[in-house]
């Protein structure tokens, strides 16, 4: 049998044969499942009249976004280390067998595909709100998935090429990001432009420029919501596909054709994400980049417990140049754009979705990387004022976050001041509420495996929300409860605190012994 062929059939039954002999991740699997099809079915239980639908040249604007995202993301990421095709397993016994480098290539392109399609499945549970809002087909679902799955496919082979033909040649780098920021500024320059010529309907010109011709052109990701316009009715599909397979061809020419050592890359990229793996399971989390600025040194502050608080900011501050982390900006943009489409349903549509998106960002606090340290546990102070201190660090930077997001969304679906406070208290609440699920996932489940940890994760905060829910909803449908949804979100960030606050209380001595978490 060929090499590779045998390798790839080994790997496949022994991810069988794991799933099987693990439980958790059995019942994980199932459960994803489950949902899934929950979701679906959900959202075809009431039948929905084609006149509410809304424009799908919409939904165009925001899966073309979506792909220029992704693409342009993974991109960024390969000026620093490269695509991650390969792992260090690949390093260690696939490139010191007599196999050619551009069979091995492929493999590790087919390895990548696999992997792509799994991340993609989160797509589709996104059914339930789409099909409501524009009635789509499980069929357009599925291409949205495909055109995903291309974008960070193509993503990840530009970004192994660029790494390749830059990597020691930092000032080809900087030319490479400099078009690039050029062509982001060259599209959001002709998104405002289509703003701006539509003052009656702000919307409609910014979807029309989204869907227009200079952003259809940008690659990869212009042409992946060229093709999916098409499949809605707009246009034709081939030229994008056509666009993108050519770019593959040229990508993969200038890698098996041109004499780069990309075998060396590829070293120093496995090398770089084993680092990163191995830092987070020491308590690091963070890989090591290749300068680090200092700045100021000294924490200006703090003694016993609080100076866990001064440490913090220091981290934060260090951390980048950004108010907040990339990944609450990014989903502050993505809230922000969602408004626009939704603002005729008020506040709740998009409330609810920065409260979705809040699960995945919930985890990234400082406090969950302290846990991982000894540190926290030797300093001779109460657990419970090391708990609440290490906790301190969230409150401006929830308040900022909320801020961010609130502020112009409230103002785009027209919430008055106070609306726009009480919202930004709510969701300061639920932030609270998912760190204090954090702690009690850390505090019993720290050494689960991961497919149990990631379903109780979404378990747990599901299940922590549900008071507030409750009572919002007694409040405003049962008792008439006045300001409507605003009144509902207050109602429900009241309830939020004591729940959060009750549960830390009961986890206070999780840093008297480090055993308690470990």
């Amino acid at each position: 049998m060929n090499a590779l062929t045998y390798l790839n059939l080994m790997r496949l039954k022994n991810t069988v044969r794991d799933l099987f002999r693990k439980p958790a991740r059995l019942i994980y699997v199932v459960a994803l499942l489950l949902l899934l099809i929950l979701s679906v079915q959900g959202a075809r239980a009431g039948q929905i009249p084609e006149e509410v639908f809304r424009d799908l040249r919409e939904l165009v604007a925001i899966a073309t976004g979506l792909f220029l995202f992704i693409f342009l993301f993974t991109v960024w990421n390969g000026f620093s280390k490269g695509g991650a095709i390969f792992s260090l397993s690949d390093v260690n016994l696939l490139f010191p067998s007599p196999i050619h480098r551009t069979r091995a290539l492929f493999y590790g392109l087919f390895r990548q595909i696999l992997v792509t399609l799994l991340v993609g499945l989160f797509i589709f549970y996104q059914y339930g709100w789409l099909y409501g809002v524009y009635g789509i087909s499980m069929g357009t679902m599925g291409v949205v998935f495909l055109y995903y799955v291309i974008a960070i496919f193509l993503g990840q082979v530009t970004a192994m090429t660029i790494y390749s033909f830059t990597s020691h040649r930092p000032g080809v780098q900087r030319v490479i990001k400099g078009i690039l920021l050029a062509a982001l500024a060259g599209v959001a320059l002709w998104l405002a432009w289509g703003v701006w010529t539509h003052p009656q309907d702000r919307l409609a010109g910014l979807v029309g420029a989204a869907v227009g011709l200079p952003v259809q052109l940008v690659p990869v990701g212009g042409w992946l919501g060229w093709s999916f316009g098409a499949t809605l009715g707009f246009g034709s599909w081939w030229p994008g596909l056509v666009l993108c397979f050519a770019f593959f061809l040229i990508l993969l020419f200038l890698l098996t054709h041109f004499d780069q050592d990309w075998y060396e890359d590829v070293l120093r990229t496995a090398e770089l994400a084993q680092s990163a793996i191995a830092a987070k399971k020491e308590g690091t989390l963070e890989s090591v980049p290749g300068k680090v600025k200092v700045g100021a040194t000294g924490m200006k502050g703090g003694w016993g417990a609080s100076a866990f608080y001064y440490k913090h900011k220091i981290e934060n501050r260090r951390g980048g140049i950004l108010l907040l982390p990339p990944v609450c900006l990014i989903f502050a943009v993505v809230l922000i754009a969602f408004s626009f489409f939704t603002r005729s349903g008020g506040i709740l549509p998009v409330f609810f979705l920065s409260v979705y998106l809040q699960l995945f960002s919930a985890g990234q606090s400082r406090v969950n990387r302290e846990l991982l340290k000894p540190f926290v546990y030797l300093v001779p102070e109460p657990p419970f004022a090391k708990l609440l201190q290490c906790l301190r660090e969230l409150v401006p930077s929830a308040l900022a976050e909320a801020v961010v997001v609130f502020v112009p969304v409230g103002l785009i679906v027209g919430l008055g001041p106070g609306g726009i406070l009480v919202c930004i208290l709510a969701r300061m609440s639920y932030g609270l509420l998912f760190q204090s699920g954090n702690l009690l996932l850390e505090r019993f489940w720290s050494g689960a495996p991961k497919a149990l940890v990631f379903f109780l994760y979404f378990l747990i905060l599901i299940l922590l929300t549900l008071p507030g829910i409750l009572v919002a909803m007694l409040l405003t449908l049962g008792l008439g409860l006045p300001f409507g949804p605003v009144g509902g979100l207050l109602a429900a960030g009241i309830v939020n605190i004591p729940v959060a606050l009750g549960l830390l209380y009961g986890l206070r001595n999780m840093l008297q012994y480090a055993e308690y978490t470990h």
